[in-house]
């Protein structure tokens, strides 16, 4: 059977928002239908829908909760969310380049710079109003996204078992906590971020891994008691009360303080590191640009970034306009730039075209 009026491009938006949201989007996102029905091809001012990735947890829960309703409210537009891991993300679109699955994209930023510049399209900062208030440390040099917010890696300890609170990152190699370690795995952004620590350290650096492979062997190994797929692995063994420190985010770890958990985090004295993810626009996107530039405008509120940096989330704002309290003021300072001036940035740069060897060589020592 034929179908004369429809053209090979309305076939793809057919497949990609019926078919995937059928499958790989069904129970994992939310689809928020503007009142007025309108299209893809619409702009930011008349609606219009996208699909958007995430991260799952607390940046889900942020979309979820804040993000979607403000940029509905905003532009009349709707979103789906799809939470999935940046090299996932980044995979998914190199299968299929010309027919994307996602509009926009919130991706770490190791795997952002070593993923294929062309799946992207530069983001038109002049369309977003709440451009001005982001942290110049913080916006790209090469006309990408702003970060959206940043996550701070530190030590998260159970202070029950802990009796003096680690303050450096050696305090993961003392004897005293053999078998009461876990870290995540360097597949994961924090996993290889905690290792290239561990080698600037000890007189390696990003192009350097090789002493905190050494470290690895001979003090940390014995410490471990194993490696954990995600945060939320690690959550679960803090839970089961299986390990005493690990490296470790302190949104999750406030998250668990929050349910009653026996926990406490630190930044170490030679600097906690900062993770930036930050939203791309995708190449060959089928949402008009001006709805993708409104989703990550919204991002970047006042009122999005406030709620990011308040319960039950504690990311690092990207807006320079919003002053930190509570907690996050207790451990990192009054704002955010005052933060990274704690934190450690590493260069993606230098550790992208080594990682995969690094990876494979990480988890054959760790399971050997």
């Amino acid at each position: 059977m034929s179908y004369p009026n429809l053209s090979s491009r309305h076939l793809q938006h057919i497949s990609r928002r019926s078919i995937l949201g059928a499958g790989l989007f069904a129970g994992s996102s939310l689809l928020i239908k503007a009142c007025t029905g309108s299209s893809p091809s619409e702009s930011a001012a008349g609606g219009g829908e996208l699909i958007a990735t995430t991260f799952a947890g607390s940046w889900e829960q942020l979309y979820r909760d804040v993000l979607v309703p403000a940029f509905t409210e905003a532009s009349g537009g709707s979103a789906s969310l799809v939470p999935m891991v940046s090299l996932e993300q980044i995979a998914k679109l190199q299968a299929s380049p010309q027919s994307p699955p996602f509009d926009v994209v919130l991706l770490d930023e190791g795997p952002f710079n070593a993923a294929p510049k062309e799946l992207f399209q530069k983001v038109p900062v002049d369309q977003l109003s709440n451009y001005d208030a982001v942290l110049p440390a913080l916006k790209s040099d090469e006309g990408w996204g702003p970060t959206t917010g940043v996550q701070v890696i530190g030590i998260a300890y159970n202070p029950e078992t802990v009796a003096s609170p680690p303050t450096s990152w050696n305090d993961l190699l003392d004897p005293q906590y053999k078998g009461r370690v876990s870290m995540q795995g360097m597949q994961t952004t924090q996993g290889t971020s905690v290792m290239v620590q561990f080698a600037k350290m000890n007189g390696g650096s990003e192009a350097d891994i090789e002493p905190a492979f050494a470290l690895l062997q001979e003090q940390l190994k014995p410490n471990l008691t194993g490696i954990a797929a995600n945060s939320g692995a690690l959550a679960t063994l803090f839970q089961q009360g299986e390990i005493d420190l690990a490296p470790h985010d302190l949104n999750n770890v406030i998250s668990l303080q929050e349910k009653g958990l026996s926990v406490d985090w630190v930044a170490p004295q030679e600097g906690g590191i900062a993770l930036r993810p930050a939203q791309q626009i995708v190449a060959n996107t089928e949402t008009s640009i001006e709805l993708a530039a409104a989703f990550i405008d919204a991002a970047l509120s006042l009122e999005v970034q406030s709620a990011m940096a308040d319960a039950p989330y504690y990311f690092l704002p990207a807006n320079q306009n919003v002053e930190l309290s509570g907690i996050l003021a207790e451990k990192l300072g009054s704002n955010t730039e005052e933060a990274l001036s704690k934190l450690v940035l590493l260069d993606w740069s230098e550790i992208n075209p080594r990682r995969t060897e690094w990876i494979e060589r990480f988890d054959k020592e760790v399971q050997a």
